[in-house]
């Protein structure tokens, strides 16, 4: 189902693009070209952006275990560098030189001096040999979005259609900046999975306030502004051995990403194309505004036109809700299973207690019993394996299998899909339980088991789980979109006959219908 889904949005990228060129709209047309090249690549886009001194590059820099970005900014037009893994270490830089681009590779460690030195600089790539990246992920830096250069936060909102993660980093003294609730609720509008990570916590002082209170006036800053992030990492470059240090939580999360990178990708570029889709369409409304004034006044003044307009108007906005409903019902579910996966608590204290004792008999060197001890032994490790399981199992059920079947459920009963079709061949498909070889082969036989490990092991179930039920209720969201888009199709083309019929009439009001249906179709 993925391959279909990415071939056909390669499809769409691509009519979408020839429409903008075609249009005059190169800059546009350009974007979703690049999102079929990063879809093409494959590999996971990951944008860090944030204040100036909130400590971006450092921390890209650590996380790609060297001193990759240089000391200042890079004066590019695009202003953003991207990231790649590599065999070797180097940068590519292109540049515009009399009106032609040309490509540059140079030693990574002169691409400071070369920046300084270089004019027309449209982007720079870096490539470097870490495992972090491989071939599986791209991470993007950007300007700061306090830069006073207009141009700068222009680039670094433009990089976002390439992104299908943001991590917006902020100092920990300026986390409740309005400028950072702002440029969030901007992130939370483009429906990407948004990750704040708040640097910078040596500075914080307990005796002023406790970090758990500190954490808590965070959460409620952003919920006042209506935003949900996906996660909020709390780190301290300067200090790795901080006690409330998150920097293994971040590197988790990265890993976890990356293998989602497929339909992380999908989902963001479709998003990405809405985005760019509806800024053509701004574009191709402003081109056309002299147009449209001319005709109002050949009508005879805008009172004659507002009647008709009035009533296009209102049947535009009908076809366009029908055209947008399939996407919005997708953006809408999968939002909501998100959030639900996200706030779902699979292993709590009492089944992480099962899961340490299970744990204790998977150690090297268990025995129970002295007569008949390996008997006895396989017979306790099977005990207390089945015991987690079923455990385990019910809280799944209880945290997430019931609720996620349940949405779905009400989704497609609101969406008119049949009730009988949806159990046998939707629903059926995604009921998930725990093998028991499943929870064994999760168990790390070189860790040191004890508390530590467990609160481990349970983490790492509990992310791959949620990861197992989104994809299969993404894959379930995908079918109900299609079955909304089909019903959509019959009314909008009554729609758009109704729309036929006023653009008949004569005069500057047709031509005026016209061009309203030309920019809707934009």
């Amino acid at each position: 189902m993925m391959e279909t889904t990415v071939r056909s949005m390669t499809e769409a990228l691509s009519h979408a693009a020839a429409e903008m060129q075609s249009a005059g709209d190169s800059l546009h047309a350009k974007q979703v070209l690049e999102l079929n090249s990063k879809l093409a690549e494959g590999r996971l886009t990951v944008a860090f952006c944030g204040h100036f001194s909130a400590g971006k590059s450092t921390l890209v820099n650590r996380l790609c275990g060297a001193q990759l970005l240089p000391s200042s900014p890079i004066p590019t037009s695009a202003n953003v560098v991207a990231i790649r893994g590599g065999e070797t270490a180097k940068a590519s830089v292109v540049s515009l030189k009399n009106g032609e681009r040309v490509s540059v590779d140079i030693p990574l460690e002169e691409l400071d001096a070369y920046c300084k030195d270089g004019e027309n600089i449209e982007s720079v790539s870096i490539y470097y040999p870490t495992d972090r990246l491989g071939d599986h992920t791209v991470l993007l830096d950007t300007p700061g979005i306090d830069s006073t250069d207009d141009a700068h936060r222009m680039s670094t909102e433009s990089a976002l259609h390439l992104a299908d993660v943001v991590f917006y980093v902020m100092d920990y003294n300026h986390v409740q900046s309005e400028i950072n609730f702002a440029f969030a609720k901007q992130l939370k509008d483009w429906g990407k999975p948004l990750y704040f990570i708040v640097n910078q916590i040596d500075k914080h002082r307990d005796r002023e306030l406790s970090f758990e209170q500190y954490r808590k006036s965070v959460e409620e800053a952003f919920q006042a502004w209506h935003l949900e992030p996906a996660g909020i990492v709390y780190l301290s470059l300067r200090q790795p051995d901080h006690p409330h240090q998150e920097w293994e939580q971040l590197e988790l999360l990265l890993s976890q990403l990356a293998e989602e990178r497929v339909p992380l990708a999908a989902y963001s570029v479709d998003a990405s194309l809405h985005h760019l889709v509806a800024e053509h369409k701004k574009w191709w409304d402003l081109r056309d505004e002299p147009e449209r004034e001319r005709l109002i006044a050949e009508a005879g003044g805008e009172e004659a036109a507002a009647k008709v307009r009035a009533e296009m108007a209102q049947l535009e906005a009908e076809k366009n809700r029908l055209a947008e409903e399939p996407e919005h019902l997708r953006v809408e579910l999968r939002r909501s299973v998100q959030s639900l996966l996200d706030n779902a608590i699979i292993t709590p204290a009492p089944l992480r207690d099962k899961a340490h004792v299970f744990l204790e008999s998977r150690k090297p060197g268990f025995k129970t019993g002295l007569l008949f001890a390996g008997a006895k032994t396989a017979a306790e490790q099977e005990r207390r394996l089945e015991t987690f399981r079923t455990e385990f199992a019910s809280q799944v059920n209880a945290a997430i299998d019931w609720h996620v079947k349940d949405l779905l459920r009400r989704a497609a009963e609101k969406a008119g899909y049949p009730a009988d079709r949806m159990e046998q061949e939707l629903i059926s498909g995604l009921s998930w339980q725990p093998e028991p070889n499943w929870l064994i082969e999760k168990v790390n036989t070189g860790a040191t088991f004890g508390n530590e490990y467990t609160m481990v092991y349970s983490r790492e179930l509990a992310a791959e789980v949620k990861l197992i039920y989104r994809k299969h209720a993404f894959d379930i969201i995908d079918v109900l979109a299609q079955h909304v888009a089909a019903a959509s199709t019959a009314a909008a083309d009554e729609v758009a006959a109704q729309l036929a019929a006023l653009g008949e009439q004569a005069g500057a009001l047709a031509q005026l219908a016209a061009l309203t249906q030309r920019a809707a179709a934009h």
